[in-house]
Order: C-alpha cells, then structure tokens, then sequence
C-alpha cells in the first residue's frame, strides 16, 4: 500500500487527547506484556476467570489495566467519565509503577512527583475504554488483541444514535505490534510498535503543563519524524472482498447469528474473524478487510476502532450496547450489513 504519509502529523501528535491516550496506550500494553508468561493453556484460574461462558473469559489484566487507566484519568480529567467493561475501582499509576515508567508518561510531573490536572475550561468528556479486547486471544498466545480508547464529546448514548461528537481514538496491540489512532478531523494512522517508544522525552526545562496543550489544540512540541501511514481503506483495483464479524459466546445467541450468515455475506468472497473488534475496525481501516458487521459490541468494544476508519475515510453505523455495527466504505452498503446482522 502507498506511504502517502511517513509521518505523524504534528496537528495529531501534539493533540492533549492523543499524548493522554498515548499515555494510557503505555500502561496497557506494560501490563499486558507483564501479564503474558502467567498465561498458558491451562487457563489458570488463579489469573482467569469467566463471565457468561468458559471461552468468555476475563483476566486480572484486564480489571489491573482498567483501574490503572481509572485512576490516571481520575487524576490527569477529574471532571471527565470514564466507561470501562470490567467496573474496576481505581489504582494510582503513582503508587504502581516505577520511577521508569512513570517518566515515560506525558502527565507526570518528576518535579512534583504526581500527575498533573489537565482540566480546561471545555465541556467533560467519556472515556470508553476496553482494557483488553481480545481476551481469549491474550490468554491463549493468540497475536489479536488490544487496548482500546475512544473519546466522545456529549454523550455516547446506548441507543447508537451517536448525539456526542467523537474526538479521538487510539488501538494498541502488543501482539501485533502496532497503533492505530485518529482524530477528529486529521485523519487515521498506524505507527508500528508502541507510539510512547516513538515520543521523544520531554525536556525538564519545559512544563508538563506546557508540553500538553489544551484539547483539540496543537503547540508544535511533537517528536519529530514519528514514523506513521495514512490509512484510507481498501486501495482501488485490489481482487476480492473480504468481511470481517464475530459471533457470541453462547449457543442461543449464535444459532441465529449463523443462520444469516449467508446473507451477511452477500457481494464478499470469504470471510474473517479474528476476535477483537477494535482490531477488525482497524483492519478495515487499513484496507486489509473491506467491511466489518457484528451484533452484540459493547460501546467500548468499537469507540476505538470506530473513529479510526471513519478519520479513513469509511462510513460506521454505531449500534450502542448490544445493537448492530458495521463499517464499509459507503452508506448503502452499511445499511445492508446492519439491516443483515
């Protein structure tokens, strides 16, 4: 695909949101990776367990990165909502990590040893956050699975109206090695590896106040040449379509989902199923998957990926807690794949 972009835009890596989400993208994929040897096939119970059905599964990682990312937002947006999946209470990144990590994150201030309050005078904002999306891949050594965030202006309402304005998204995934991320209005990305590895320290002579503009500004501090591709979708003339989707952990609620399958794949050659969501999202997004159609996603499951292939250039239907989402490259056909699922 053409490197039409070999960079991070400053006009997104200088975004307050995005250096946050950054931040938070850092956390995750720490514990992830910290997390990863106590793992294996045994799925043992004393870092797993399960929510509806024994493949659907949670682990400590989970509810540890969700609180972590609680409680650094707690901090650094007091005023802000954060939505997670697991209900975690919050665990101050202060007292969690080391003095290593923490001067690695854009919010900590080594002079004053905290995080800094990054309030401004703009309405609150909903942090949706998925600690791990993926997380039968993380348990069993599978690469698809993710951190994801989506910021929303106003309200992310289950009815999937989308009445709040969607400002930012970040997917982080260690097992594929790479970031995805998007903001209102300058488009989507991937950057390989972890975007905090690609940030250049801040100097101790600036601020941390200084160095994090306020939301949606921008004040030309970003690294330089942070390598990255603009991401707009399937290129033209590539054979074949292909569509991404997923199923349900219980049989009562797949049978159904089985039955239109053939439906659902009506005008595409094969289909995938990787099991993260976010992932899907931004793989359509990259133009690996021409379109993406599930029943059942919480609002954190696609806030992430969602805001990535619509700064793509695709269209998204947001289906709200457990309605029907889908993302294609025009409106007729995510109508179809909504009307389909």
């Amino acid at each position: 695909m053409p490197l039409e972009s070999e960079t991070l835009p400053a006009e997104v890596a200088d975004l307050a949101l995005i250096r946050i989400a950054c931040d938070l993208s850092l956390m995750a994929w720490e514990q992830m990776r910290a997390f990863r040897p106590l793992l294996g096939a045994s799925l043992d119970a004393r870092v797993v367990d399960t929510k509806t059905s024994p493949n659907d599964l949670v682990t400590q990682a989970d509810a540890q990165i969700e609180a972590l990312v609680r409680g650094y937002l707690s901090q650094v947006r007091p005023n802000d909502l954060m939505v997670g999946e697991e209900g975690s209470p919050a665990l101050d990144p202060v007292e969690f990590y080391s003095a290593e990590i923490l001067g690695r994150l854009h919010a900590f201030d080594a002079s004053t040893g905290g995080l800094v309050d990054l309030s401004d005078s703009g309405p609150s904002l909903e942090w949706h956050v998925d600690p791990i999306d993926g997380t039968v891949n993380f348990v069993r050594g599978i690469e698809h699975h993710a951190f994801s965030v989506g910021v929303c202006e106003g309200s992310a309402s289950d009815d999937g109206l989308g009445l709040g304005r969607w400002l930012i998204g970040l997917v982080a995934s260690p097992g594929l090695d790479a970031t995805w991320l998007a903001a209102d209005g300058v488009g989507a990305y991937r950057v390989d590896g972890r975007l905090a590895d690609h940030f250049t320290a801040v100097s101790d002579s600036m601020a941390v106040s200084d160095a994090l503009p306020s939301v949606g500004a921008e004040d030309g501090q970003a690294s330089a040449g942070i390598p990255a591709r603009r991401l707009h979708g399937t290129p033209a003339g590539l054979s074949g379509r292909l569509l991404a989707t997923g199923f349900a952990y219980t049989g009562d609620n797949r049978g159904p989902q089985l039955a239109k399958l053939e439906n659902l794949m009506d005008g595409y050659d094969d289909l995938r199923r990787c099991g993260s969501a976010a992932i899907d999202l931004c793989m359509v997004a990259e133009g690996r998957i021409n379109s993406y159609a599930e029943r059942g996603l919480g609002i954190y499951d696609y806030a992430g990926g969602a805001v990535i292939v619509e700064e793509a250039g695709l269209l998204v239907s947001r289906g709200g807690s457990g309605g029907p989402t889908a993302a294609a490259d025009s409106q007729e056909e995510v109508d179809r794949l909504v009307a389909a699922i």
